[in-house]
């Protein structure tokens, strides 16, 4: 609300014929204490005065000086040397009546004749105690100079201030329509900020009707400024004649001096009014403004929302690949006048992108919390747009390649065939040259670049289609045919030209034509041949895996503990303390885990080991397989302490001033980050390795052991993979040492029945969950998504000593059941394939036939074993639950799938290029190898060190560490903890 100058007081026309009449008077005139100073002169002219008008005129003259000098108070002169002594008894008894202000002291002059002297020696003692207040009665002027100085006296009190009545009236008329006037400014400022308060308390629907309202109130916010400006210089004109007025007289008066402080302060009060309704302005310009720009910005949405659906969709009907190179050429020139179209509608995008960017950052008038999801569903089309544009480009291309390649490679079959075709040369001469015509076409195989059947389909899985699949596996047998032809033919040849016909005549057999005997010959020298070459083959490779597998453990070992000398130990130097952030301040037992355990096993055990076995294939195998629990102990560890190393990371920072400096010190290209993964890669590369020397492997002894091995390595991968799946569960409040070891974890399909419940008929739809087996319970849980990270929502758990199990499932291989006593309640899973089925109930049968022994003996045991595969298996079968089983679940989560738990919601970004600075090896079958130096797009982002990228020039695509990757333009990050391996059986 606009401040008022109107402060209730009374009006100068109420007593401005009082005022002329002078029965009042007030100079402007201070005791020596700051009182000021009103007179009654001596003009014979009270008697006329009546009560009201008294009470209107002190009320007046009270109201003249500022608030803080009336609240000092005020000094009274009753000036009656020409009157009588009643006149002065009248003048105190009205003010002992009313004063409306603090009277301090009341100085009488008193009457001079002789007559009223003699009357006041009388009564002078009896009225100085009849009062409140206290009253000086001076006989003569002089007496009155001794409590008042004489400049502060008008002149008929003998001093010297200057003081003209009419004057000061004229001043106070002109001041108080000042004062009217800025009252009334202030008055219709405060009815249009009302109006316009009650106006927008809600906000116009569209930007048309905003923009009417905004202009509309512009007009009259500029109108009610021009009466501000009007009045304030209207008060400045006057300032200055009040001003002027005072040099006229060559000094000070008082009493204008009062009025032009009373002019200044309305004008103050004029000023923080004006200051007041501008800020109001602002706020409710800025509030239809925004409003503006927020339904420009919605209907923008509206308009880019469906273009963008609309070429998504245009784009879904793009399946035609095409059957010949002329036929996709033409679909390439349709598909990129479409691309051009999709890129237009993309900018558009982008713009509206900008705009919202610039709203949400742009100070808030109203609530803009709608713009955000708006943001995210144009930027997710714009990536799937862009996503499925490059995915049909490259699908066009690709089947461009393939139908070139086809093409070419009938081309060069049936040249072939041309060629062999001839008669085969019996002369050397002749075979030396048709020897160098069929290597020379051989060499022309080359820009075929078909290594394998198994390749190419590798190469054109996203491109082959069932109507050109019969055509490219006929034209890759008939290349595998004339390759096979050509190389028998070109060992005949070479067998022809190296051993000569002998001279010596011989009759062949009948039954064996010459040149079957020749060819038989050679075939056997060959195949000898082949088979001596294959075993050396075998021999080098193993070598080479196993100087791999030392050579890398030594740098392994090696730079595990210069991470931390580098890192961990500085951590304790006096000299860098003061550059480590407050958030990692004693935490380095869990920015390193237990990287110091790992290190110290590996240096003093597990790297002397490998090195005194170095030579044997069976003793690495061995090395690997005794050492497997302290593998599996440290390394699971690891890896799920290393979602909160990588929270603390976060936080800190991996620019800080520590990190950088040890950085520097160690001569690392990478930040901690990429070291701290090396662990994850470790584990990973093991089966990698045992997996090679498997396959060059001859023994069977050694290849049992390499096998066992084998085994134990996936099973640590899987143990860890899972107990990091088992940090992400919320919401059960169990204990978890009562579930015993985590056994197995997965994503099943479930349906459950309930005999109970009577809506069952309508739950038709499979609920997704995350199924944990431990060794006393299985767990159901929900996966959810939370910034970027997969989360599992408890909803069941159910004992082991509870449940039965169904093996199979009647009409699907892949469902199994487990029950509770009774059928109660029935859930039927479904796994997504039949090996993890298989998986999956050999465990859970495993766990029951555990305890059934536990509880009953061996017996019942062996007696179970002898069912067949679609007898039911049930701890609880004949006997009653232990405990009843727990739940959390939320009942209308069990009718549908809900769009978090959809099967397959990939979106791939828009891609960047950058440059990996260092190697990197595959951690899941989700990653993607890198070598130094090779360049990426990146396609997603996550949500702190990992990317989604592509290898340029290839077909390569997954997750890398973002840290190994060179900047050079937006940077994006995302975080991923799972470790697993393609002998992984765990899934997601």
């Amino acid at each position: 609300r606009m401040s008022s100058s109107h402060d209730h007081r009374p009006s100068i026309n109420n007593v401005l014929d009082l005022l002329a009449q002078q029965f009042v008077v007030i100079s402007g005139g201070k005791t020596r204490e700051g009182y000021s100073i009103i007179t009654f002169p001596d003009i014979g002219n009270f008697v006329d005065l009546s009560e009201e008008g008294f009470e209107k005129l002190i009320s007046y003259t009270t109201s003249v000086p500022s608030l803080q000098e009336a609240d000092l108070g005020f000094v009274i002169i009753v000036d009656r040397r020409n009157d009588k002594w009643s006149s002065v008894r009248c003048v105190l008894l009205r003010l002992a009546e009313f004063f409306p202000g603090l009277l301090h002291v009341v100085y009488v002059i008193r009457p001079n004749s002789f007559f009223q002297k003699a009357i006041s020696e009388v009564s002078n003692k009896f009225f100085k105690e009849d009062f409140k207040f206290k009253v000086v009665v001076c006989s003569i002027i002089e007496e009155l100079h001794e409590y008042i100085d004489n400049s502060e006296l008008t002149v008929e009190l003998s001093g010297t201030l200057p003081y003209f009545h009419q004057h000061w009236i004229q001043q106070r008329m002109a001041l108080e329509n000042f004062s009217n006037e800025t009252n009334e400014v202030s008055s219709m400022l405060n009815e249009f900020t009302e109006r316009l308060t009650n106006d927008t308390l809600d906000l116009p629907d569209t930007k048309e009707q905003s923009a009417d309202l905004l202009c509309r109130h512009a007009v009259e916010y500029g109108r009610l400024k021009k009466c501000i400006a009007e009045a304030v210089k209207k008060g400045e004109s006057l300032l200055g004649d009040f001003k002027q007025d005072t040099d006229t007289y060559h000094g000070s008066i008082p009493s204008t001096v009062t009025n032009v402080a009373a002019l200044e302060r309305l004008l103050v009060q004029m000023e923080e009014t004006e200051k007041v309704f501008d800020d109001f302005w602002e706020q409710f310009s800025g509030r239809l403004k925004q409003c503006h720009s927020l339904r420009a910005f919605e209907e923008s949405f509206n308009i880019v929302q469906s273009s963008l659906n609309e070429h998504l969709k245009i784009l879904s009907e793009m399946t035609d690949v095409g059957d010949s190179v002329d036929r996709v050429e033409s679909l390439l020139e349709e598909f990129t006048a479409f691309q051009k179209s999709s890129y237009e509608k993309i900018k558009l995008s982008e713009d509206l992108l900008h705009c919202g960017g610039q709203l949400l950052a742009s100070k808030r008038f109203i609530v803009l919390e709608s713009i955000q999801p708006k943001c995210d569903e144009v930027q997710r089309l714009i990536q799937t747009l862009n996503d499925r544009l490059e995915k049909r480009l490259q699908t066009l291309n690709k089947s461009c390649e393939l139908q070139a390649r086809i093409q070419k490679a009938s081309e060069w079959c049936a040249k072939g065939v041309m060629l062999l075709g001839s008669e085969p040369p019996d002369k050397c001469i002749s075979a030396e040259q048709s020897l160098a015509e069929l290597e020379e076409f051989m060499s022309s195989a080359h820009h075929l670049k078909v290594e394998s059947p198994r390749e190419f389909y590798s190469l054109f899985e996203d491109t082959i289609t069932p109507e050109t699949k019969p055509i490219v596996t006929q034209v890759l047998q008939r290349l595998d045919d004339v390759t096979t032809m050509c190389d028998k033919r070109l060992a005949s040849l070479k067998r022809l030209i190296n051993k000569p016909r002998p001279i010596l005549s011989v009759n062949p057999e009948p039954a064996i034509p010459i040149h079957l005997t020749n060819m038989i010959k050679i075939s056997n020298d060959v195949e000898c041949d082949s088979g001596i070459q294959n075993e050396e083959s075998n021999v080098t490779k193993t070598k080479h895996v196993l100087s791999e597998l030392l050579c890398t453990e030594r740098q392994y070992t090696t730079e595990l503990g210069s991470i931390l000398r580098g890192y961990k130990d500085q951590m304790e130097v006096p000299d860098m303390k003061n550059l480590i952030p407050t958030g990692l301040k004693g935490k380095s037992e869990v920015l390193f885990g237990n990287l110091e355990s790992i290190h110290s096993f590996h240096n003093q055990f597990f790297l002397p080991a490998l090195e005194s076995c170095s030579s044997s294939t069976e003793s690495v195998a061995v090395c690997f397989t005794d050492n497997r629990e302290k593998l599996l102990q440290l390394y699971t560890y690891y890896c799920v302490n290393l979602t909160r190393s990588e929270e603390i990371r976060e936080v800190v920072g991996e620019d800080n001033a520590f990190f950088k400096l040890c950085q520097e010190k160690l001569g690392h290209r990478l930040p901690l980050g990429a070291y701290l993964l090396l662990p994850m890669q470790r584990i990973t590369k093991y089966q990698l390795l045992l997996k090679e020397l498997l396959h060059s492997e001859k023994n069977q002894n050694c290849i049992t052991k390499l096998q066992k091995a084998l085994d134990c390595m996936l099973l640590v991968l899987n143990n860890v993979n899972d107990n990091m799946h088992q940090i992400g569960i919320t919401g059960f409040y169990g204990d978890w040492n009562d579930l015993g070891g985590l056994l197995l974890q997965g994503s099943f399909s479930v349906w459950v029945e309930n005999k109970k419940d009577l809506l069952k008929e309508l739950r038709l739809k499979p609920m997704r969950r995350q199924i944990f087996l431990y060794q006393q319970g299985l767990l159901l849980c929900k996966k959810v998504s939370k910034d970027n990270k997969p989360m599992y929502h408890f909803k069941k758990y159910l004992r082991m000593c509870n449940i039965g199990l169904t093996e199979t499932v009647k009409g699907d291989l892949c469902k199994f059941e487990v029950w509770l006593e009774g059928r109660q309640e029935v859930y039927t899973i479904q796994a997504s394939n039949l090996q993890q089925k298989q998986q999956w109930v050999s465990e859970i049968k495993r766990v029951l036939l555990e305890q059934l022994a536990e509880l009953k003996g061996e017996k019942i045991k062996q007696y179970i074993n002898t069912f067949g595969k679609h007898v039911e298996t049930g701890s609880n079968r004949g006997r009653r639950p232990l405990s009843h089983h727990e739940t959390t679940d939320d009942d209308s989560s069990d009718y549908s799938l809900t769009d978090d738990e959809s099967l397959d919601g990939t979106i791939k970004p828009k891609a960047d290029s950058y440059i990996s600075l260092a190697d990197y090896n595959a951690l899941r079958p989700t990653d993607a190898t890198l070598k130094r130096g090779d360049k990426v797009d990146l396609l997603k982002a996550g949500s702190s060190s990992w990317w989604y990228v592509k290898i340029q020039g290839s077909k390569t695509e997954g997750w890398v560490p973002a840290a190994h990757l060179e900047v050079s333009g937006r940077k994006s990050s995302h975080s991923s903890q799972s470790v697993c391996s393609h002998g992984s059986t765990s899934t997601e």
